[in-house]
């Protein structure tokens, strides 16, 4: 209201590096837009560091929104890096060839964080080897045909409901990410990962939540093994497909301090799963279980009398149910 009452822009009267900053927080299309407001701010959309791209504002146009994508790419100031890259479309609004040479533009200017929601397409492998990448969130793709992965920046993985065509796959992406601290997989039906650790250590790995069906212990086992500074897990299943072992990981032993294992079934397999942790886990100060919400409530009092009546290792853990 005072600037309206002024008649001062005092907008405009920022600096370059202010008001990139402020489009930095906008979907690409609305950054561009800005252009009509004055000669002030005609080309300062070119310089933002971040490239949002989300086909729901074209919902019906589709060739107008592979249009603006390719003006967005090839009309940003080639001397300005492309930090963020976010891709997000829903319906077969773009090839595959153009994805492609969107990302490849991003990653020749030093991309740190790729977004990647599409669906029915398969994954472009020039991000698998993008050395200046950071934080990697991928939904819906399909990942097939992979050469090699090395992605020594990578910090933050997740693989949101993605379909692998070779079990070997999550074994190679893991496998090239040695210093990632977040890790989430949702949705992955298999492990391919036997019951020994994965080749690569990850000694940065703090926090991992998963999300899987038909997981066997001994796979689960495999993955934790390679993750001996795991301080945060949060898991969620369909019940475990067989009874655990006695190998203990060292990350249960010596750093897990959260678990959360979450649609919980309550068979006996999943009762021996919780009870593994908190006889194991010294250092854990809580562990959270979250029922299904259609079990019954005398169900749900016999899981928790039965955890609860478990010796914990950790005199300082804390169990909750919701």
């Amino acid at each position: 209201m005072a600037l309206a009452m002024s008649g001062v822009d005092r907008i405009s009267a920022l600096s370059n590096d202010i008001l990139i900053h402020i489009l930095f927080f906008l979907e690409s299309k609305m950054a561009a837009t800005t252009s009509i407001l004055s000669s002030r701010w005609r080309d300062l959309w070119h310089s933002v560091p971040t490239v949002n791209l989300d086909d729901a504002l074209f919902r019906y146009d589709k060739e107008m929104f592979v249009r603006f994508a390719y003006a967005v790419m090839l009309s940003r100031d080639v001397t300005q890096p492309i930090l963020n890259f976010r891709l997000k479309f829903e319906y077969p609004s773009c090839d595959q060839c153009d994805v492609e040479l969107w990302l490849n533009t991003a990653i020749q200017r030093q991309v740190e964080r790729i977004e990647l929601h599409a669906r029915i397409m398969t994954l472009p492998i020039g991000i698998l080897t993008c050395a200046s990448l950071v934080v990697l969130k991928l939904e819906f793709l399909i990942v097939n045909r992979i050469l090699t992965v090395h992605l020594p920046a990578l910090k933050t993985l997740y693989l949101m409901r993605v379909v692998f065509a070779e079990d070997e796959y999550l074994d190679m992406i893991l496998s090239g990410c040695s210093n990632i601290e977040d890790l989430q997989i949702n949705y992955y039906s298999y492990f391919g990962l036997e019951s020994s650790p994965l080749a690569i250590t990850f000694r940065n790995l703090i926090q991992m939540k998963l999300s899987v069906y038909d997981c066997k212990w001994g796979l689960l086992v495999g993955l934790l093994k390679s993750c001996p500074l795991l301080q945060i897990l949060v898991i969620r299943k369909d019940p475990l497909n067989q009874c655990y072992t006695q190998t203990v990981p060292g990350c249960l032993s010596s750093h897990l301090r959260v678990c959360t294992i979450k649609n919980f079934h309550g068979a006996d397999v999943d009762i021996q799963f919780a009870i593994y942790i908190l006889q194991n886990a010294s250092l854990l100060k809580k562990m959270t279980i979250c029922c299904l919400s259609s079990s019954r409530k005398g169900d749900r009092f016999e899981i928790l009398k039965k955890i609860s009546k478990v010796a914990r290792i950790s005199t300082t853990c804390e169990l909750m149910f919701e």
